[in-house]
C-alpha cells in the first residue's frame, strides 16, 4: 500500500504545487494514524484529557493578556444618570461595563479620556447636588435668606465633586455649619463641616484624611481643620486629627532622613545610624519684659522760682522830743546831733551829742527753686506663641569604622576614623538638624564598630529593589499581566507538556517492546533446543562495534543493531518483570521436558 501511495503521489508531481501539498499532508495523517494506533487504549482518554487541558490554559491565557483593562468613568451614579450615561457610550461606540453594585460604569483605559469628553459634552451625569451652577440663572425675586442658603448649598455641592474624584473616595456627601457674622468678635461662633465618604477601600489612610480635611477648611472661612468631622460609609468616626504625637513623630523620621542622607555619602552606605528627639511646647506662652536703663537718662523738664520776704526802713534818731519835732526833720538836719555851742563857750560847758539807735525793721529773704525732670530709656517687649512651638532638638548619630585595605595582610579592616574626620561629620550633622545652641540643642556624634555583616546590606538592596518592581507594576499593569502570562506559560511547560510528553514516548516505546518480545518469543519456540540450552552467547560477551541484527517487518522502528536490542530488551525486563519471569520459567520448563 505504501507503494501504491509514492506510484500514485508520483504521478501528480507533474502537476500543480497542490499535489506536493497534499502529498505531506498525507504523509502527516498516516504518522498520526500511525502514532495514535500505537498508544495503548488505556492512556488515550487521558492524552484527550491533557491535550483538552493545555488548550484550555493557553487560550485562558491569551484572554487574560488581551483582556482590555477596565477603569472606573463614573461610581454612585442614580439609575437614571447611569441609563443616560450608558446610551450616549454606546452611541459613540464605546464599550462599556458595569460594576458589580451597579452604580457605576467602566470602559477601557485606552477609551477613557474619550469617554469623558463624550459625556462631558452632553453635560453628564446630572444626578446630585450642583455647585455653582446654581446661580447660572438669576433669581430675582429671591431674598437674602435665599441667597445665603442657595451659596451653602452650591459650597457643598462643590466640596463633594471634589473630593469624589480621589482615588479612595467612591462618593462623598458635605454638611456645613456656617454661623451668620456678628459684630463683636467675641461673639462669632466658628463653622463646622462633616463629610460622610463612601470608599472604594475598608480603611482612609491617615494622610489622604488629613488632606481631606485641609482641603475642606481651607475653602469655608473660618474654619479650622479641627472642626472638620470625618465619618465612613459604616458610621465609624475613626478619621481623628492627626495628634501632636504623631506631628512629632513625623518631623522625627524627617530629620533621621536627612541626617542619614547627610552623612551616608561621606561614611559609606549603611554605615550611619541616627537618632532624634523632636520636644514642643505644649501650652501657649505670652509675656510683656520691660527693660530699663539707666546709663540713657535724659531730661525732660525744668522749673525753676525766685521768692523774696521781708519789711521796709522803721524810725530812726534820737530818742525823745527832739528827733520827733519839724526842726529835726528839716532840711540840713543831722539825725542824732544837738545844736552846735556858741562861739567861745567853754568845753565844759558844751553839751555831749546824744546817741543815735538803727531805725526798727524786718530782715528782706530771698529764696531761689529750681526742678528737673529726668526719664530712663525704657524697652517694652511683648511675646506671644502659640502651642506647638519647636522647644528642643536632640540627635544622637553613631557612625561605623573606616574600611581600609591592609597591606600586609591584603585584606578589608575595620579601623577607627580620624578626629578631624568626625569634626566635620559633626558639623553637618549639625547644619542637617537645624542646630540652635540658644535653643539648647544637642547633637552627639560617636564612631562605635558595627556588628553589621554585609548581608544586611543587601538585604536592603533587594528590599529597594523589591520596592521598585512593586512600583513599576502598579505603574504598568500590562507588564504585571504579561510577567503572570510568561509565569503560567513555564508553568505549563515544565509541569505539564513536559510529563505528558514522557507519557507519550513511554506509551509509543511499550508497543514496541511488546511486539520485540513477542518476537523473541516466536524466535525461542522455533529453536526449542538451542533457546532452552542456555541463553543467547551474545547476552554474556562484550559488546563489540554495532552489527546489523536481522529484524522482523513486525519489529518496525526497533533499532536494528544489537546493543539496541540487548538494552531495550533489558529495560524490557526491567519494566516487566512479571512477564520476563513467566517467559524465563517458560524456557526452563521447555528445557525440563527435553532433559
Amino acid at each position: 500500500m505504501a507503494d501504491a501511495g509514492q506510484v500514485a503521489v508520483t504521478k501528480m508531481e507533474p502537476g500543480t504545487t497542490s499535489g506536493g501539498v497534499m502529498q505531506q499532508a498525507n504523509k502527516l495523517l498516516s504518522g498520526a494514524r500511525t502514532r495514535w494506533g500505537a498508544i495503548p487504549d488505556q492512556r488515550r482518554p487521558w492524552m484527550i484529557a491533557g491535550v483538552a487541558m493545555i488548550a484550555a490554559l493557553v487560550a485562558g491565557m491569551f484572554w487574560y493578556a488581551e483582556r482590555p483593562d477596565w477603569r472606573v468613568l463614573f461610581s454612585g451614579l442614580e439609575s437614571k444618570d447611569t441609563q443616560q450615561v450608558s446610551q450616549e457610550l454606546a452611541a459613540a461606540g464605546i464599550s462599556y461595563q458595569m460594576t458589580p453594585d451597579g452604580s457605576g460604569i467602566e470602559v477601557p483605559a485606552e477609551m477613557l479620556d474619550k469617554a469623558r469628553m463624550e459625556v462631558a459634552t452632553k453635560g453628564m451625569p446630572q444626578s446630585g447636588r450642583l455647585g455653582f451652577e446654581l446661580f447660572d440663572k438669576p433669581n430675582w425675586v429671591g431674598s437674602e435668606f435665599d441667597e445665603h442658603v442657595n451659596y451653602q448649598r452650591a459650597l457643598e455641592g462643590e466640596l463633594e465633586h471634589t473630593i469624589s474624584t480621589l482615588g479612595v473616595v467612591r462618593s462623598a456627601r458635605v454638611h456645613l455649619a456656617m454661623p451668620q457674622v456678628s459684630l463683636f468678635a467675641e461673639d462669632q461662633k466658628p463653622a463646622k463641616a462633616s463629610v460622610i465618604m463612601h470608599l472604594k477601600h475598608p480603611a482612609l489612610p491617615q494622610e489622604q484624611a488629613d488632606s481631606i480635611r485641609n482641603l475642606v477648611a481651607g475653602a469655608i472661612e473660618n474654619l479650622s481643620p479641627d472642626q472638620v468631622t470625618l465619618v465612613d460609609a459604616d458610621g465609624r468616626v475613626n478619621l481623628q486629627p492627626r495628634s501632636r504625637s504623631a506631628a512629632e513623630g513625623d518631623a522625627e523620621q524627617a530629620l533621621e532622613s536627612k541626617l542619614v542622607a547627610m552623612l551616608e555619602p561621606l561614611a559609606g552606605q549603611g554605615n550611619v545610624r541616627a537618632s532624634v528627639n523632636v520636644s514642643y511646647d505644649e501650652a501657649g506662652e505670652e509675656r510683656t519684659d520691660e527693660v530699663y536703663d539707666p546709663s540713657q537718662a535724659a531730661t525732660l523738664s525744668t522749673q525753676k522760682s525766685e521768692r523774696t520776704s521781708g519789711s521796709p526802713k522803721g524810725a530812726s534818731g534820737v530818742p525823745g522830743t527832739a528827733s520827733n519835732s519839724p526842726s529835726a526833720s528839716a532840711p540840713g538836719a543831722v539825725a542824732g546831733s544837738s545844736a552846735a555851742a556858741a562861739p567861745g563857750t567853754p568845753p565844759l560847758l558844751q553839751k555831749a551829742p546824744l546817741p543815735v539807735y538803727p531805725q526798727a525793721g524786718n530782715p528782706i529773704q530771698s529764696e531761689n527753686q529750681e526742678s528737673n525732670t529726668y526719664a530712663v530709656t525704657k524697652h517694652v517687649v511683648h511675646t506671644e506663641a502659640s502651642p506647638g512651638r519647636l522647644r528642643r532638638v536632640t540627635a544622637a548619630v553613631v557612625v561605623n569604622d573606616r574600611e581600609t585595605l591592609d597591606p600586609g595582610a591584603k585584606t578589608r579592616v575595620w579601623r577607627p576614623r580620624s578626629v578631624e574626620e568626625m569634626r566635620r561629620l559633626e558639623e553637618l550633622a549639625q547644619a542637617a538638624v537645624g542646630f540652635d545652641v540658644k535653643r539648647g540643642d544637642q547633637v552627639v556624634l560617636e564612631n562605635i564598630s558595627f556588628n553589621s555583616n554585609v548581608a544586611e546590606v543587601k538585604a536592603s538592596f533587594f528590599d529597594r529593589m523589591l520596592e521598585g518592581a512593586s512600583g513599576l507594576l502598579h505603574a504598568q499593569p500590562s507588564l504585571y499581566r504579561t510577567g503572570v502570562v510568561g509565569l503560567l506559560g513555564l508553568a505549563l511547560i515544565f509541569f505539564i507538556l513536559r510529563p505528558l510528553t514522557s507519557q507519550v514516548v513511554k506509551g509509543l516505546r511499550e508497543p514496541l517492546l511488546l511486539a520485540s518480545t513477542q518476537t523473541f518469543d516466536a524466535t525461542a519456540t522455533d529453536n526449542q533446543e538451542s533457546s532452552v540450552q542456555a541463553p543467547p552467547d551474545w547476552l554474556n560477551e562484550p559488546q563489540p562495534e554495532a552489527v546489523p541484527y536481522p529484524v522482523s517487518r513486525r519489529t518496525t522502528g526497533i533499532p536494528k543493531t544489537r546493543d539496541s536490542v540487548y538494552g531495550a530488551v533489558v529495560e524490557h525486563i526491567r519494566r516487566e518483570p512479571a512477564q520476563s519471569t513467566r517467559l524465563l520459567e517458560a524456557w526452563i520448563g521447555d528445557a525440563g521436558k527435553e532433559s
